[in-house]
C-alpha cells in the first residue's frame, strides 16, 4: 500500500510543480520529460531487483511487464521530445505506439499464467508466443497510427485497456485459491485506474481540448504506482519438489503464434479497406512485410522449442517406463472398470503371463477367492481412498502367492479416476521365514520343557529300575520272573527315551577321540546283521580306502548311523517286501561323508520339510518316539557337520557329513600349496 500512497503523493507534487511552472513553458516541458519517466522506470527497477525470487513462467510474467514499462518510458521520452522540438501537445503521435505497447504488456504477460507455478520447461515456448502476439499487435498499431483520423487509434486504446482490465479480473478469479490472487487484484486496480484516466484523456483529445501539464498527465503517473506495489508483494517462486507439479507436464498448444501467422494476410486486407490511406500505402506495405518476416522466425523458433519440449518429455517418459519395467515391485495398472491396462515385467513373471495375455483379463481374474475381492478394493479406490493390505494372486498354472499391495487411483482435473495403480510385493518368502522363526521358537520352548520333564522322569525311573532288579534277583517263580523281566525291559526302553530327550535338549559335547568312519559303519551294520538277515534284507557296503580319521564322539556318531539303518529297515518293512540297504563312505575335499540309502517307498514330498522335527514320526504307536532324526541332526551339528535328505530316484537317501581331523586338513592344505608352487612360472 505504501507504493500507492507514494504514487498519489508524487502525482500531487507533479501537479504542484507544474502549476508553479505554468508561466515557463520550456522549463515545464523539460520538467515533464523527466518527471514522467520516473513512474515507469521505478516499476521496472523494482521488478529487476526482485528477479532472483522468480523463476520460469513467473519470471517471464514480470519480465514482460518490465519490458512494457520500458516501452512506456520510451514512448514518454519520445512524446517529450516531440513536444520540445515540434511543439506538439497531443499524445496521438508516433510515441503513442510505445505507450500502447506498455499498457498492453500485462495482457501479454498473462499468457505465462504465473499462478500455476514456475513451470520452467514451458518458459521458452511461452516467450515465443508473447513475441508473436507483440509482432501482430505492432502491425495493427502501425495501421492506426498512420490513419488520417485519430478516432481508430483512440478506439483501439480504449478497447485494449478495457481488455486488460477484464483479463486481470478473470485471472484474479482463476487464481482465487492461490497466493497470486492478491497480485492480480493489485494489477487489476491499476488497469482500472489507467482505463478511467485514459478515457478522460481520449475524450478531451477527441474534442481537441487536450493539453499537456494538466490532469491528463495522471494517465502516465498514477497507474504506474500499482506495478511496484504488486511486484513487491508478489509471492516468490517455489523450488525443488514443490515446483514440480502436474501442470509442468501439460504442454500448451501453439495456438498464439500459428493464429498470428494465419491472421496477418487477412488483417492486412481488411485494414486496407476499412482505413484506406493512399499517402501511406508504401509505409503499410513495409509494415506488413516486416511483420511477416518477424513472425516467420518466431514460428520456426516455436516449432523448435515445442520439439525440444516433446523430446524432453519423451525422454522423461522413456526413463519412467524403464524404471517401472526394471522395478522389483509388481506394478499393475487397471482401467476404472477393472480391466488390465498395463503390467511391468516383474508382475508378468510372477503371474506367469505375457503382457498380451494380461490385457484381456480383469482384476478379479488375477485374484484368488479369499476374504477380500477385487471389486471391494476398486470400490474403495474409486471413492478417493488408498487401499493397503495383502492379496492372494493366482498364477497361470493355478498356484497362488501372497503379496502386500498398495492400490490408489490416478485422478484427472475433475477428480475422476482415470486409472487404478497397484504396487505389490511378493511376501511368500517372508511369510515362510516368519513361520519358520515361529516354529524355531516353539521348538526351543519344547526343548526346555523336555529337559525339565526328562529330569523329573529320570529319578523315579531309576528307583523303579533298581527295585525291579532286586525283585528279579529274589524271585524264583518263572511266571513272576517273566513279568518282572517285562517290567525291566519297558523300564530300559523308557530310560532310553529319557536319555534321548536329554541329548536333544542339551546338545552337549561329550568327550571326543579319533575314530574311523568306516569302522563305525561296519560295527553298526554288525549290530543289526541278525535282524536284517531275518527280514531278508540285502545289505550292501562301499567303503572308501583313503578315508581320513575323525575327531568325534564315537558312540554319538554310531547312534546316527544306527538310526539311519533302523529307519531304512522300517521303510522296507512298511513296503511289505524285502529290499536293499546300502551304506557308502567317501571323501569330499575336507569333508568325510557317509550315505545310507534304501529302495523303499521313500519320503513323501509333503513330509520332506518335517522329518527332522522332534516328535514327528510316521511309525505306529509304540514303534517310534519321533526323536531319532532330530537327535541325529543335533549330534551332527554339534560336530560341525550336517545330516541331510538327498534327492533319490527310488527310496530314501540320507547323507552324514563330518569335517576331517585337523592333521588331514593340514596335509590337504600343504598338498595344494605344493601343487601351486610346482606349476609353470
Amino acid at each position: 500500500m505504501g507504493w500507492l500512497v507514494l504514487g498519489v503523493l508524487y502525482s500531487a507534487a507533479y501537479a504542484g510543480v507544474g502549476w508553479l511552472l505554468r508561466d515557463q513553458p520550456v522549463v515545464l516541458s523539460w520538467f515533464r520529460a523527466v518527471a514522467l519517466l520516473v513512474p515507469p522506470i521505478t516499476g521496472a527497477v523494482v521488478i529487476v531487483r526482485r528477479r532472483h525470487t522468480w523463476a520460469g513462467c513467473q519470471w517471464l510474467f514480470w519480465s514482460t511487464i518490465a519490458l512494457g514499462l520500458a516501452m512506456s518510458a520510451i514512448g514518454l521520452t519520445g512524446w517529450a521530445a516531440d513536444e520540445l522540438v515540434l511543439g506538439h501537445g497531443t499524445w496521438l503521435a508516433w510515441p503513442s505506439v510505445f505507450a500502447l505497447f506498455g499498457s498492453v504488456a500485462p495482457l501479454f504477460a498473462l499468457l505465462a499464467q504465473p499462478h500455476r507455478g514456475p513451470r520452467e520447461p514451458l518458459a521458452a515456448t511461452t516467450a515465443v508466443d508473447i513475441a508473436g502476439l507483440a509482432v501482430v499487435t505492432g502491425f495493427l498499431y502501425s495501421f492506426f497510427v498512420t490513419a488520417p483520423s485519430s478516432s481508430p487509434l483512440l478506439i483501439v486504446s480504449e478497447l485494449q485497456q478495457a481488455l486488460v482490465v477484464l483479463a486481470m479480473a478473470a485471472a484474479m478469479v482463476a487464481a482465487r485459491h492461490t497466493p497470486w490472487r492478491a497480485t492480480y487484484r493489485r494489477l487489476a486496480l491499476g488497469a482500472l485506474v489507467s482505463f478511467v484516466t485514459l478515457t478522460m484523456s481520449n475524450v478531451e483529445a477527441q474534442q481537441g481540448i487536450y493539453r499537456a501539464a494538466f490532469v491528463y498527465d495522471f494517465t502516465w503517473i498514477l497507474p504506474f504506482a500499482f506495478f511496484p506495489w504488486a511486484a513487491t508483494k508478489a509471492p516468490e517462486s517455489e523450488t525443488g519438489e514443490a515446483a514440480a507439479g502436474e501442470e509442468e507436464l501439460t504442454r500448451p498448444r501453439p495456438w498464439v503464434i500459428f493464429t498470428a501467422v494465419a491472421l496477418l494476410p487477412f488483417l492486412d486486407f481488411a485494414l486496407r479497406h476499412v482505413a484506406p490511406d493512399e499517402a501511406n500505402q508504401s509505409f503499410r506495405d513495409l509494415s506488413t512485410a516486416i511483420a511477416i518476416v518477424s513472425v516467420l522466425p518466431l514460428l520456426v523458433a516455436r516449432i523448435a522449442a515445442e520439439r525440444a519440449e516433446l523430446q524432453q518429455a519423451g525422454s522423461t517418459m522413456k526413463l519412467l517406463a524403464q524404471v517401472i519395467e526394471q522395478a522389483q515391485d509388481l506394478i499393475l495398472v487397471l482401467t476404472p472398470d477393472g480391466r488390465c491396462r498395463h503390467a511391468n515385467s516383474a508382475f508378468c513373471r510372477a503371474m506367469g503371463l505375457s503382457p498380451d495375455e494380461l490385457t484381456g483379463l480383469s482384476g478379479r481374474d488375477l485374484m484368488a477367492r479369499d476374504g477380500i475381492s477385487a471389486d471391494d478394493i476398486q470400490s474403495v479406490v474409486r471413492a478417493g481412498g488408498t487401499w493397503r493390505g495383502t492379496v492372494t494372486r493366482t498364477r497361470r498354472d493355478g498356484t497362488t502367492f501372497t503379496s502386500s499391495a498398495t492400490v490408489a487411483a490416478l485422478l484427472d482435473d475433475r477428480g475422476e479416476p482415470t486409472h487404478i495403480v497397484s504396487v505389490e510385493r511378493d511376501i511368500s518368502e517372508e511369510r515362510r521365514l516368519r513361520e519358520q522363526l515361529i516354529h524355531s521358537e516353539r521348538l526351543s520352548a519344547v526343548g526346555q520343557l523336555v529337559a525339565g520333564v526328562a529330569h523329573e522322569l529320570n529319578n523315579p525311573l531309576q528307583g523303579l529300575m533298581g527295585l525291579t532288579e532286586l525283585l528279579i534277583g529274589a524271585e524264583t517263580r518263572p511266571e513272576i520272573r517273566r513279568d518282572l523281566e517285562m517290567v525291566r525291559h519297558d523300564g530300559e526302553r523308557a530310560a532310553t527315551i529319557v536319555k534321548n530327550l536329554l541329548a536333544f535338549a542339551r546338545r552337549s559335547a561329550l568327550e571326543r577321540s579319533v575314530a574311523d568312519l568306516n569302522e563305525i559303519g561296519r560295527s553298526s551294520l554288525a549290530l543289526r546283521a541278525y535282524e536284517l538277515k531275518l527280514a531278508g534284507t540285502i545289505v550292501g557296503a562301499e567303503y572308501a580306502d583313503d578315508l581320513p580319521m575323525l575327531v568325534v564322539n564315537r558312540e554319538e556318531i554310531q547312534q546316527i548311523v544306527l538310526n539311519l539303518i533302523m529307519n531304512a529297515e522300517h521303510a522296507l518293512r512298511s513296503a511289505g517286501r524285502p529290499g536293499t540297504i546300502t551304506l557308502r563312505t567317501a571323501l569330499d575335499g575336507e569333508l568325510v561323508c557317509l550315505e545310507v540309502s534304501d529302495d523303499g517307498p521313500g519320503v513323501p514330498p509333503e513330509l520332506v520339510g518335517r522329518i527332522f522335527e522332534p516328535f514327528f514320526t510316521t511309525k505306529g504307536v509304540g514303534e517310534g518316539t519321533g526323536l531319532g532324526l532330530s537327535v541325529s541332526l543335533g549330534i551332527a551339528q554339534a560336530h560341525n557337520g550336517s545330516l541331510t535328505l538327498l534327492p533319490s530316484a527310488r527310496g530314501a537317501r540320507f547323507a552324514l557329513t563330518l569335517p576331517a581331523s585337523e592333521p588331514h586338513q593340514a596335509v590337504m592344505a600343504a598338498s595344494k600349496m605344493d601343487a601351486s608352487s610346482s606349476g609353470p612360472a
